[in-house]
Formats: structure tokens, C-alpha cells, sequence
């Protein structure tokens, strides 16, 4: 109804995102629907920012789908953007997306180094809902490092800012983690009690592939504690889920659950019904041609970061290289008025003009040589013969320019000392007049 509200065009890219959030856990295709859309109108209306949102939700579709080739493809599309525009915003989704995917593949100390610079932007902005969902995915990552205490410590920070801002979907999500960690750490009656908790939190935000992971936690427990038939009907609510809204990775973890279900009850027909299913899920998950494109994704945004790390070093020595050309320019100006202000008083005579002139040439000529040979270099393909030659041109040039400016100097010395010379002598003769009137 909002968006059908909604005149301008910015808004309702923003709109379609902001909707395409809502969907994430639930519906993977309306998401892509909502986000091509949103992509198409930022494009044709050149709104950059709404571009990277757009992206970025399209990488979420595509992750919910199990596409994550694309969906990195996605994600990195979208960072280049909003690192062109510094939407920190932005930029804290991009690294916290790319750090789940880490994540999901095993990549733990990459994933952290993401998801911790996600974390530093979300407090940045104080964007107290993605940094819950930040911390979910930390404490997710220590658990799969087996770093249980780091692992509740983050998860716990997570629920506590979604139970400030009171969200249903990460105080869901939140539990469910903590029910997966106390589960792997055998605390299996404290694991199903957060599991518990966090179905209601979960439907009440339609977080259906939360859901499913959570009934699939669950399975897990009640098969641990010999309780079969619970087991299985909790699977199979898991799998029904995850089949009914398109989640690839969720079928794949509930299948091969009832696979393993039914071959322990011997029915084979239904335990090769879901292997063949499982077996399609892992395909489409990790097929070798999305192992080969992520991989090659990887090693793509491996590079940039160095390009970009270079750049910045780059940037660094430029911006040092402009101060010293400053203090250079600065200290001749200010050798220049030091002398006419010292001269001012003090008769000078020619030779010492000819030596500083001499001296402040030299300086200047050396301050161009500085300032242009990047450039030089450049336009010579560093060439020692053309670049001596233009150097001796710019001499020709100062040489010139330095004679006239030296006789212009002289003239105006020796007049000044003139002056100083009557000057003196006016009062010498007033002071002596004095002393015969005396």
C-alpha cells in the first residue's frame, strides 16, 4: 500500500528495499522481484545510492537461494559503490554480507576480519539493529572456531541491542544461536530451552529459514536424547519450511536429517526420495562451477583491497609531498621578505646581492625541478637525455628573468643606501653643528 503511495522516485527505491528486508527470511523470490525493480529505476533515474541498495538486497535474494557465486558478485558490485559515494551505511551491509558468506564456507578468520569492520561502521553510525546483526554473525563465527565463550559473549551484546530496539527477528535469531552453541557444548536441556524461546520471536517476524534452522536444532537434540518421533516431526516441519519458501542450504540440512532417519527405519523408498533431494540441494550449493566462480570472486576482491590499500599509501605520500612543496614555497617568500626587511635598514652592499641572488636562484630552479619531475618524467618516458634538456630550457628561462630582476634589486639598493648614507650624514653634521654652537 506504501509503495503504491509512494511519487518520488528516490523514495520509493528506498521503499523497495526497506520491503525487500521484510521478505528476506521468508519469500527469496519476491525479494529478487523487489530488488531488480528497485534496480531498474535507481539506474534509469541515476540514483547511485538506491544502485547499492538494490545490489545489496539482490545479493540477499540470491543468497537465500543458495546462488552464492552471484551472490558475492552481488555484494562486491555494491561495496565499489557505496566506497565511491562513502555511504558507511552501505558499506556496513556490503562487509557484513561478504563476512556471512565467509562464514558459511569455512573462511573464519576472513569472515571475522569483515564482520568486524561492519562492526566498527555499524557503532559508527550507531545503527543499534545492524549491529545486532553483526554480533549474531561474530558470535557464529567463534562458535564454528569453537571459541564457545567469545561465541556467547557476542551473541548475548546482540540480543541485548535487539531487545533495546525491540526486534522480534533478532531476539529470535539471537536465541537460536545460543541454543546452537549450548548444543555444541553439550548442554543439550539448556539448547532446547532457547530453541523454545526463539520460535515465537521467529514467526512473529516470519523469519521462516530461522525457523527451519531452529526445528532442525531441535531434531538434532530430541535424536540425541532417543526421543525418534519428536525428532522427526520437528525435521520434517523443517524441511516442508525450508521447501515451501525456496531455502536451499535449510533442505539440504533436513533432508539429509530424514535420510538418515528413514535408513535407520529401513524404509528405503522414503530415505532415497530425500537423498536424491539432499543430493540436488548440495549441487545447486557447491556445485565445482560456484566453487570455481567464488573462488575466482575472492581472488578479484583480494586485489582490489591491495589496489586499494596502494592507493591510499599513494594518497599518503602524495599529501606529505604537497607539505614539504609548501614549506619549500613558504621559506623562500619568507627568505625573500627577511632580506628586504633586513636590507631596509642596513646599507648592502652589491656582492652580497649578487651572492643571494645567486643562492635564491639555485633555490627556485630546485624547487621546480622538485615539483615538476613527476611530471617530467612522464612526458620524457624517463628519458635522461629529453629531460636534461627541458631543465636547461627552464634555466634559459630563469637565467634571463634572474638578471633583470638582480639589476632591478641593485638599483633599488643603491638607492636605498644612498638615503641611509644621507641620512647619516645629515645627522652627523647637525650633531656636530651642535657641539660648535656649544
Amino acid at each position: 500500500m506504501a509503495l503504491q503511495k509512494e511519487k518520488t522516485d528516490t523514495s520509493r527505491v528506498l521503499l523497495l528495499a526497506d520491503l525487500c528486508f521484510e521478505y528476506i527470511g521468508s519469500k527469496p523470490d519476491t525479494v529478487m522481484a523487489l530488488a531488480l525493480e528497485g534496480l531498474s529505476l535507481s539506474r534509469r533515474i541515476g540514483y547511485i545510492k538506491g544502485e547499492a541498495v538494490s545490489l545489496n538486497r539482490i545479493g540477499n535474494a540470491y543468497g537465500a537461494l543458495g546462488n552464492y557465486p552471484k551472490e558475492m558478485e552481488s555484494y562486491l558490485e555494491s561495496l565499489k559503490i557505496n566506497e565511491k559515494i562513502h555511504n558507511y551505511d552501505g558499506m556496513e551491509r556490503n562487509l557484513a554480507n561478504i563476512g556471512i558468506i565467509k562464514n558459511e564456507h569455512g573462511d573464519y578468520r576472513l569472515a571475522l576480519d569483515y564482520l568486524l569492520k561492519a562492526k566498527s561502521l555499524a557503532e559508527k553510525i550507531n545503527n543499534k539493529n545492524l549491529l545486532s546483526i553483526v554480533l549474531c554473525e561474530i558470535g557464529m563465527v567463534y562458535q564454528n572456531l569453537e571459541k564457545f565463550d567469545s561465541a556467547r559473549i557476542f551473541t548475548q551484546k546482540a540480543y541485548d541491542e535487539a531487545y533495546k530496539i525491540n526486534s522480534s527477528r533478532m531476539i529470535g535469531t539471537s536465541l537460536n544461536i545460543m541454543g546452537n552453541i549450548h548444543s555444541q557444548t553439550g548442554q543439550n536441556k539448556l539448547a532446547l530451552e532457547y530453541f523454545r524461546l526463539s520460535i515465537p520471536y521467529l514467526e512473529k517476524a516470519e523469519i521462516f529459514d530461522g525457523l527451519s534452522q531452529t526445528k532442525m536444532g531441535m531434531a538434532k537434540l530430541l535424536q540425541k536424547n532417543g526421543e525418534n518421533d519428536s525428532a522427526f516431526i520437528y525435521a520434517k516441519q523443517s524441511f516442508l519450511s525450508a521447501k515451501e519458501n525456496g531455502f536451499t542450504q535449510e533442505v539440504h540440512d533436513a533432508s539429509s536429517f530424514l535420510t538418515t532417519y528413514y535408513r535407520n527405519k529401513r524404509n528405503l523408498d522414503s530415505a532415497f526420495y530425500y537423498q536424491d533431494i539432499a543430493k540436488s540441494a548440495y549441487d545447486s550449493l557447491f556445485s565445482q562451477q560456484k566453487v570455481m566462480q567464488l573462488q575466482s570472486l575472492d581472488f578479484d576482491e583480494k586485489i582490489r583491497q591491495q589496489e586499494i590499500a596502494l592507493a591510499a599509501l599513494k594518497s599518503e605520500e602524495q599529501r606529505k609531498h604537497n607539505l614539504q612543496f609548501t614549506a619549500i614555497a613558504i621559506g623562500l617568500i619568507t627568505f625573500t621578505v627577511f632580506f628586504f626587511v633586513l636590507s631596509h635598514s642596513i646599507i648592502v652592499k652589491t656582492k652580497f646581492i649578487e651572492f643571494f641572488g645567486v643562492l635564491g636562484l639555485m633555490a627556485v630552479f630546485e624547487f621546480i625541478n622538485l615539483f615538476i619531475h613527476p611530471y617530467l618524467v612522464h612526458a620524457t618516458n624517463d628519458s635522461p637525455l629529453l629531460m636534461l634538456t627541458m631543465l636547461i630550457a627552464i634555466a634559459a628561462l630563469l637565467i634571463p628573468l634572474h638578471h633583470r630582476l638582480e639589476k632591478w634589486v641593485t638599483n633599488i639598493m643603491v638607492e636605498k643606501n644612498k638615503r641611509i648614507r644621507l641620512i647619516s650624514a645629515k645627522k652627523t653634521i647637525e650633531r656636530l653643528g651642535g657641539e660648535d654652537h656649544n
